[in-house]
């Protein structure tokens, strides 16, 4: 599904939530609908990993965007950390 965007109606089906869900995210900004009205992948993951923490754990709307806004910032840094490691591994073996 990489470059595939979907709508609304396919996205509840796909995670098995409810569309007020998703429209519930929206509103607050958690995802994003693209000008066709349709959803990306980062998207779809939002959703998925929201849900998770809704159902799962009981998270509130505020902290769904803390949490959300957390993760994809511990992601960034684990990215940066991994092609920092592996410059650093070019780097000794060049020595």
């Amino acid at each position: 599904m990489s470059g595939r965007r979907i709508a609304r109606v396919e996205l509840a089906q796909l995670l098995d939530v409810e569309e007020g869900f998703i429209a519930e995210l929206e509103a607050l900004e958690i995802v994003r609908v693209g000008d066709d009205g349709r959803f990306d992948v980062r998207a779809v993951e939002r959703v998925r990993v929201c849900w998770t923490m809704r159902s799962s754990f009981g998270v509130n709307a505020p902290g769904l965007e803390i949490a959300i806004d957390l993760l994809e910032r511990w992601q960034d840094e684990r990215s940066r950390a991994a092609a920092l490691l592996a410059e650093l591994r070019r780097e000794r073996e060049r020595d």
